[in-house]
């Protein structure tokens, strides 16, 4: 139960960060600030060549924050399914319970580094909530 719990934890944050943050902040802009309106500006209108494609900053952006959002998706799916496993099947399991573990941990420090406590904080209780379900098997 405790993993489906995770599971649903993610997905909120998913769709805050997929709704709220990327297309959200796409559509209005950052609201930080006038230097930081200018700086969201350039970023969708200064051109460069990368790799074949013809882009731009806020397309990198918006590209890395969209797949972050696909990548958390398997985190819901993979949480959910082992919600719904037995003691043995879980036991099985425990390797990809401590990885996706890990990356809510990992994720949890990267979002107080560089996004503020909200993400940090909400990364972290589903690591810890991750954690204490795959220690409880």
């Amino acid at each position: 139960m405790l993993y489906r719990i995770c599971a649903g934890l993610l997905l909120l944050a998913t769709i805050g960060h997929t709704f709220g943050g990327m297309l959200g902040t796409a559509r209005r802009g950052p609201k930080a600030g006038p230097e930081a309106d200018q700086v969201f500006a350039a970023m969708k209108s200064v051109r460069f060549r990368w790799q074949g494609a013809d882009t731009t900053w806020f397309a990198f952006w918006m590209g890395n924050g969209l797949c972050v959002s696909a990548a958390l998706l398997v985190g819901i799916v993979v949480l959910w399914v082992l919600g719904g496993l037995d003691a043995m099947q879980r036991h099985a399991t425990l390797p990809i319970a401590w990885v996706v573990c890990a990356s809510m941990a990992l994720t949890s420090l990267v979002g107080f580094r560089y996004f503020g406590p909200r993400p940090g904080v909400g990364f972290g209780v589903i690591a810890i909530l991750t954690a204490i379900a795959t220690v409880l098997g």
